[in-house]
């Protein structure tokens, strides 16, 4: 049980200990482009096969920008929804976060592997050579100090 929170606070933080609801305010003009950090680092989850971390790359800009477009679509209006699932054409918010990360991943210098085929890459060059990159989309709502488990 230990093992599982290790990874789970790993790959996506402490959870949060306050039961107040985090408020999330739309900017004013929202980002078109989320501008990721253009040298992200990235970290290999080593429990998890092919699950990579880069903790900085949306500012909190970017973050709350992106939260605020998820909201706008009112997938979770209802409190019972607590996840989304998208197949084929996706929001245009998704698409340009999809961009980022291919160009991030193109990019990238870290694993210190540039042909993408071997076991220290972010992504395999079969799935970077994919267009759209992404044609899916699964969004999870979990409220304050709940943590997934299982």
């Amino acid at each position: 049980m230990e093992d599982k929170k290790k990874v789970l606070e790993d790959v996506f933080g402490e959870s949060s200990s306050s039961d107040s609801e985090t408020s999330i305010s739309s900017p004013s003009s929202p980002p078109t482009n989320p501008n990721p950090n253009p040298n992200p680092s990235w970290l290999p989850i080593q429990s998890i096969h092919g699950l990579w971390l880069s903790s900085h790359f949306l500012s909190p800009l970017h973050q709350s920008s992106l939260l605020s477009a998820i909201l706008n679509e009112g997938w979770f209006k209802e409190e019972s929804h607590n996840q989304a699932m998208r197949f084929g054409d996706l929001p245009s918010w998704a698409v340009e976060l999809s961009n980022c990360i291919y160009e991030a991943v193109c990019n990238e210098t870290d694993t210190g592997n540039s042909s993408c085929d071997g076991k220290n890459c972010i992504l395999p060059s079969h799935l970077v050579q994919r267009d759209p990159l992404f044609d899916q989309l699964i969004i999870n709502v979990y409220q304050p100090g709940y943590l997934c488990t299982r």
